[in-house]
């Protein structure tokens, strides 16, 4: 195997492309797909900076020069392991430059470098003599990778908006309207908790709603959907739960979910919908919500994947929480975390759920609301004794600066 310089369509490509704007490492990937040549990114990086190269490719002796070859094998041996990862075993010759570049490393597997990361990488090399090419550099490549996180996220952000219909409601401002109304839901638990369970609260729920308000603010507060995932009943931390049907659960939110933001924008000047996630279902909330801000472009959808977030609704500023963090002292993390917003506001409430009962307490000025849930007992909380709460939904009606009337549902 003999070795190939730089040809003239090669570097001529590498400005080409640097002239867009592509990185080194987009530009060798670039070049791996065009050509079929493996350039490791600082060979690229170096004629793109100084216009030389000492990078070669390696071909055949029979090929001509602009053959379009790759100059490494790809991976052998391929391992599907259980935590999701990916190993590939192979043996290839490259460069000790080339064997301490990420990307060249990637593409010589297989793997594209932007959507694969490297866990961990061994490369063992030795020399060997070769009757047609003489004294040859020889690598055992063993490398494990993972998808790209980002990626992934990207991937079903597409899937899970595409081809959603945006939902049109006729909206009536109305100026006279003076009060505003919080709609907090939290531990709803779809999948335990069934639509024909909940009719009759969304029913009161909207004949509150139908009074009309200057602004709506619906609070998704966490453990909306019982499980983080779709075929198996689990926890965010992975806790084994008993099954229940997820497919139909997220179908049920969403009627649900749609039934009340629906009525909201028919009879509101301004709908909010705030969001964090639970101890059940952070990452699956996230995606739902993405969900919702297709779905209601009337409506202010905050997407959030942090564990809380903070708004004012006139001079009230309200901070929501799942609950099962930030415990000790969560009025002094929301002074430091929204200083100009504590700043304006004439009282400060924080809204959690999560222990599946209510309880209201003030500390040092700071309103902490914890939530019920409407959700029946299931077998758990029935085998440990947490039987003794109400089953609740709440709407809450606030003038400028404090809160006037509690709905319980």
């Amino acid at each position: 195997m003999g070795y190939t310089k730089w040809t003239d369509e090669h570097k001529n490509r590498v400005i080409e492309l640097g002239k867009q704007g592509l990185s080194s490492r987009k530009i060798a990937q670039r070049l791996f797909d065009e050509f079929g040549e493996n350039f490791s990114r600082r060979t690229v990086s170096q004629y793109l900076s100084t216009g030389s190269t000492n990078g070669r490719v390696r071909t055949t002796p029979n090929q001509q020069s602009d053959t379009k070859v790759k100059d490494v094998k790809r991976g052998t041996e391929i391992v599907i392991n259980k935590d999701g990862s990916t190993t590939s075993s192979t043996t290839m010759q490259m460069t000790s430059e080339q064997a301490k570049d990420p990307e060249f490393v990637l593409r010589a597997h297989g793997f594209n470098p932007d959507d694969w990361d490297i866990i961990s990488a061994r490369n063992n090399f030795w020399q060997q003599n070769s009757v047609e090419n003489g004294l040859i550099d020889l690598y055992q490549s063993k490398i494990t990778v993972k998808p790209k996180v980002d990626n992934d996220i990207k991937r079903a952000v597409e899937v899970l908006t595409h081809d959603i219909k945006p939902i049109k409601v006729k909206q009536v401002i109305k100026p006279e309207r003076q009060h505003n109304l919080v709609i907090p839901i939290t531990d709803m638990h779809w999948g335990v908790t069934q639509l024909a369970d909940v009719q009759d609260k969304l029913a009161e729920l909207i004949d509150v709603i139908k009074k009309g308000y200057r602004t709506i603010s619906i609070e998704m507060i966490g453990d909306m959907l019982h499980s983080d995932k779709i075929n198996t009943t689990e926890t965010v931390k992975s806790t084994i739960l008993k099954d229940v049907e997820m497919p139909r659960a997220v179908d049920e939110a969403m009627q649900f979910l749609q039934a009340v933001v629906v009525a909201s924008l028919e009879n509101a000047n301004t709908v909010m919908i705030k969001s964090v996630g639970g101890n059940h279902d952070f990452d699956l909330a996230y995606m739902f919500m993405l969900w919702v801000k297709e779905r209601f472009q009337q409506a202010q959808v905050d997407v959030n994947n942090k564990y809380r977030t903070a708004y004012l609704l006139g001079h009230v500023l309200i901070s929501i929480q799942h609950g099962d963090v930030n415990k000790r002292n969560p009025g002094q993390t929301l002074a430091s975390e929204q200083r100009h917003l504590w700043g304006i506001a004439s009282t400060t409430e924080i809204h959690v759920g999560h222990l599946h009962f209510e309880k209201t307490e003030d500390k040092q000025g700071v309103v902490i609301r914890q939530f019920s849930t409407p959700k029946k007992t299931d077998e758990w909380e029935e085998m440990n004794g947490f039987v003794g709460a109400n089953k609740l939904m709440y709407a809450l009606e606030y003038n400028d600066d404090r809160l006037k009337v509690e709905h319980f549902i």
